[in-house]
């Protein structure tokens, strides 16, 4: 039997006293998919980056083994990381865009691991580089290896980062969360394109991942982590269909279900303390609702140039849409279908055309709600500083002594409590931000909420919590919301109606 390629035996980590990971261990052999979940915080990405010797040297490391390649992988020197890094071991990271260089084009960035670790000349690297383009699928890898990053999408860009990974068939390949940016059909091509390359070549894969239902088709068994505790390991199917664990019954319970539309979805806490509820009311549609908006001949387009010349290319071309009070509307599509780009135009942060365009109250009172929660606020200012600018502008009837009261209130609307009014957003966990987000468009009074994104970059359990709060404020304060997601489960549970947009040919 082949020696693993990886070997942990109870590995603890801790940073500045802080225990981030305890007892881990982990055996993953040649030819193995294990997927590794939990959500943030939960130490899942720590041991990861210790395999790749890419830990931070504050980190405080107890282990029994920790073994790569059958060598104590904590006695590597600088010089023997440097060596094994995209030749024997390679990482697929999370964000394409970040991993890749912007400024460098593809193909270069491909031939640069060619020049660092073998001898091939320069024809041989241009073959090698547009083979491992065709083999991830990237149309015409000739000139497709001619582009720079942002002029692909981002299904095609993470795939060329799993082309550099594989471009030296490397005997372990770490996958940090490599879907999470991705639509739902783009991220299923490709971990199934992940899973095909590494079964053909008989490397070992590592996949990171904060959703149980994203790994059960592709990992042949699942380590599941809870605040840096194993609390369950089995073959993936076992754990996702029958769990053991409340933790991994909680990560699979909160997202929203398959039929039905209950509210309040249950939370994580709900499978901790054995508290779901049996049954729950499910959500309606208004009905005979007047509508408060109306788009007609709906155009958004930006400029292009070639050269000289200078074309505009539509991304939205002649759709209508229509909202009606106390509605969700629903706009789903893959990335460059213009979801986003039409929510931005309603409130002018995108230039659009239109037959016409029709709304019943005033423009400040649509509000936006905006997808990464950490580059949302400023980071610099305390949080009833954030809430006051807003009631300021949108409630300059308020005394000071109101705008308090006011911004108290709606931080418990939130969930969030009156003390958070006096700490900065970097207090909070990604959840806790996207409350202050919706709390800080409630703040204008809104008759009508955008929300792009808002949980896409949340954990599991954390988007239903968020989920829960949107329809809760919906409800009590007869709200109407546009709600933009790539997510069909998602889509399909918080919408009364949905539009189903595809990119402009």
């Amino acid at each position: 039997m082949p020696a693993p390629v990886v070997h942990i035996d109870q590995l603890s980590i801790a940073f500045d006293g802080h225990q981030v990971l305890r007892d881990f261990t982990f055996t993953l052999n040649p030819g193995q998919t294990i997927a590794v979940v939990g959500e943030s915080g939960s130490g899942k990405s720590v041991a990861a980056l210790m395999a790749m010797g890419l830990l931070d040297k504050r980190a405080e490391i107890k282990t029994v083994v920790a073994q790569l390649f059958s060598e104590d992988l904590l006695s590597f020197s600088s010089e023997n990381w440097s060596d094994l890094r995209g030749n024997e071991v390679a990482m697929v990271f999370q964000d394409p865009m970040t991993a890749l260089h912007p400024s460098i084009r593809i193909g270069r960035q491909l031939e640069e691991v060619l020049e660092r670790h073998t001898t091939l000349g320069r024809v041989d690297r241009e073959k090698a580089v547009h083979a491992a383009l065709h083999e991830v699928e990237i149309p015409d890898p000739e000139s497709s290896s001619k582009k720079y990053p942002h002029e692909m999408s981002g299904g095609q860009r993470q795939r060329v980062v799993i082309a550099m990974a594989m471009l030296l068939k490397p005997k372990l390949i770490i996958a940090d969360e490599p879907t999470t940016a991705l639509d739902k059909a783009v991220e299923g091509k490709i971990l199934a394109l992940l899973n095909k390359l590494v079964r053909e070549s008989g490397a070992a894969l590592w996949l990171i991942s904060h959703d149980l239902e994203v790994v059960a088709e592709v990992a042949d068994e699942v380590v599941v982590l809870f605040r840096g505790e194993t609390v369950e390991t089995g073959p993936a199917k076992q754990v996702f269909t029958v769990p053991k664990h409340p933790y991994t019954k909680g990560l699979l319970g909160c997202r929203p279900p398959k039929e039905g539309r209950p509210f309040p979805l249950p939370v994580l806490e709900d499978f901790l303390n054995d508290t779901v509820p049996s049954k729950q009311a499910d959500l309606a549609a208004p009905i005979a609702a007047e509508e408060v908006m109306t788009i007609t001949g709906l155009r958004i387009g930006f400029d292009r140039r070639t050269g000289f010349r200078k074309t505009k290319q539509w991304i939205i071309d002649g759709i209508d849409l229509h909202l009606k009070k106390g509605e969700t509307l629903g706009l789903i599509g893959p990335s460059g279908s213009g979801k986003s780009s039409i929510g931005r135009a309603i409130v002018g942060l995108n230039s659009f055309e239109s037959t016409a365009f029709s709304y019943t109250g005033d423009a400040s009172k649509i509000q936006f709600i905006f997808q990464d929660p950490f580059s949302a606020l400023n980071g610099s200012k305390r949080i009833g500083w954030i809430l006051d600018s807003v009631l300021k502008r949108h409630r300059p009837d308020l005394s000071p002594v109101e705008r308090l009261k006011e911004a108290q209130s709606l931080l418990e609307e939130v969930g969030l409590s009156v003390a958070d009014l006096r700490k900065r957003p970097k207090a909070f966990s990604g959840g806790q931000r996207q409350r202050i987000g919706i709390a800080r468009a409630l703040a204008a009074a809104p008759e009508v909420l955008i929300c792009d994104e808002s949980v896409s970059a949340l954990d599991v359990s954390v988007q239903s919590q968020v989920l829960n709060v949107l329809n809760g404020i919906k409800k009590n304060r007869g709200l109407s919301m546009i709600f933009i997601s790539h997510d069909p489960d998602v889509i399909r549970y918080m919408c009364d109606r949905i539009v189903e947009l595809s990119p402009v040919d």
